[in-house]
């Protein structure tokens, strides 16, 4: 049950994949109609203020013949509750290439969108939860950027974590369905696991530090309990065995994603944790070095 060295070479490449995703560049182009409501501008404007240096947002007035966003850009943005010049500006901007949406009041607004497609949709809301928890799906949905973009916008962070959550938990059920050797799934599922724990810390803006030990140790203990529980549960199942394994894999890394998601959540403070370490750690010195002190008295003796 043990990881391989070759295992924890991997566990350390998907930390140096997981600072790498978070410290992508984010670049966000906002358009103002000037009909756009007072409301939806204050709650876009409130809710895109970047939280690391990575991140860029531009804000433009919306013309007829608007200011084509810059070809960084991952997504546009047009504020509007309808106007003469939306229409033919939203398809200048689609031209560029990134996906626009538009944000409106009422559907009624923007008669001109039918449907959703990968470069073009509308949002309409008047309630600001609603109508972030929609963009916040809505772009997720068109960016390989999840995690970047959650970690610069909190409002995004609940539905990026349910994906990587779900991501992982369903990568670990096929993993436990077809692993036929004993023992092979533990680090494949261990190493998803892992993976997922730096991914949520890094949605939710903590950073890769020491403290993500606790963290990692609390995954692999769990996970070494669900694989025995996985082991007596599959020794009854006969020909089912693969199923039950499937279902305690997904519904385990799923329970674990969720409550570390919980935590971060409402924050972490490890500091008592970390003076009780340290204290241990330095008692342990000093009993280590009574013993080398005692050694060398008998020996001299």
């Amino acid at each position: 049950m043990r990881l391989p060295v070759e295992s924890l070479g991997r566990v350390l490449k998907v930390g140096a994949s997981a600072k790498k995703e978070t410290d992508a560049p984010v670049r966000v182009a906002v358009y103002v109609d000037e009909t756009a409501s007072p409301a939806i501008v204050a709650c876009v404007r409130d809710a895109f203020v970047p939280k690391t240096t990575s991140a860029l947002v531009r804000v433009e007035r919306l013309t007829a013949a608007p200011v084509a966003p810059r070809p960084d850009t991952d997504v546009v943005l047009v504020l509007s509750c309808g106007s003469a010049v939306l229409e033919g500006a939203v398809r200048e901007l689609i031209v560029a290439g990134a996906p626009v949406v538009v944000i409106a009041e009422s559907s009624v607004e923007v008669p001109f969108i039918k449907t959703d497609t990968p470069l073009l949709g509308l949002i309409a809301a008047t309630d600001s939860t609603y109508l972030l928890d929609a963009l916040a799906r809505w772009i997720l949905d068109r960016t390989e950027k999840d995690v970047a973009f959650a970690a610069n916008f909190s409002f995004m962070r609940i539905a990026a974590a349910n994906r990587i959550i779900t991501s992982a938990a369903l990568a670990n059920m096929v993993t436990g369905a077809l692993a036929f050797i004993p023992g092979a799934d533990f680090p494949v599922m261990t190493i998803t696991e892992v993976g997922m724990v730096l991914q949520l810390s890094a949605v939710f803006g903590y950073k890769l530090e020491p403290e993500r030990g606790y963290e990692v140790a609390g995954v692999l203990a769990a996970g070494l309990a669900l694989r025995g529980v996985a082991r007596v549960a599959c020794k009854s199942a006969g020909h089912a065995a693969f199923v039950v394994k499937a279902a305690i894999a997904v519904a385990g890394t799923y329970g674990m994603g969720r409550v570390l998601a919980s935590a971060y959540e409402r924050g972490i403070d490890y500091g008592p944790v970390n003076e009780h370490v340290t204290a241990a750690a330095k008692r342990m010195r000093e009993l280590l070095g009574m013993g080398s002190d005692a050694a060398s008295v008998s020996q001299a003796g």
